[in-house]
């Protein structure tokens, strides 16, 4: 064999060996390559499973807050329409002296704390003053600055009962407003 047979020999030899590596180079290039995928496919099914749950997490939070800011604004609203309600119940209560069983129900306020206290001073305001008068010989000539009704208080002072319409009120705001909140309650049931 010549010289230059032995090179072309030797030459083709190394190109199929190239060959050989580069081949086998690419199929281990493609495996990692394929390996590289599954991993990114797997990297970004966790991290989208991980947005999917804090997107969820975000949504109920707002969920939860929007409904608590619901609650307080309902709230609100019937509160104001309570006080509102309050506010007209008292403006008609007031109007009691000027009906006309009224006598009756100024005589039955005296004469109660009365016999409780065993006769004391009458304060009732200016307006009911004459009334008082009819009712009882102890009434004070001094007006009561109060709405209606009459404080009675002992000859020695110690002890008063308050038949004010205010305290008579104020006595019976509390189940007033429990009244009026389920009255709110049962028109909302309705609609």
């Amino acid at each position: 064999m010549s010289l230059e047979n032995l090179g072309k020999a030797l030459m083709q030899e190394g190109k199929a060996e190239a060959r050989k590596i580069i081949s086998e180079a690419e199929k281990q290039a493609s495996a990692e390559l394929a390996k590289a995928k599954d991993a990114a496919k797997e990297i970004t099914a966790v991290a989208r499973k991980k947005v999917e749950e804090i997107v969820v997490a975000e949504q109920n939070e707002r969920i939860s807050a929007a409904k608590l800011k619901a609650k307080k604004i309902v709230s609100d609203a019937t509160n104001t329409t309570i006080d509102s309600a309050m506010e007209k119940i008292w403006q008609e209560f007031v109007k009691l002296p000027s009906k006309e069983d009224y006598e009756t129900i100024l005589k039955g306020l005296i004469t109660s704390a009365e016999k409780e206290l065993g006769n004391g001073v009458v304060n009732v305001n200016a307006n009911d003053m004459r009334l008082a008068k009819k009712i009882s010989k102890n009434v004070s000539d001094k007006p009561a600055d109060i709405s209606g009704g009459a404080i009675v208080t002992s000859k020695n002072g110690k002890i008063i009962i308050d038949n004010s319409l205010e305290s008579i009120f104020d006595s019976k705001k509390d189940e007033v407003r429990k009244i009026i909140f389920s009255e709110i309650s049962a028109q909302g049931a309705e609609k």
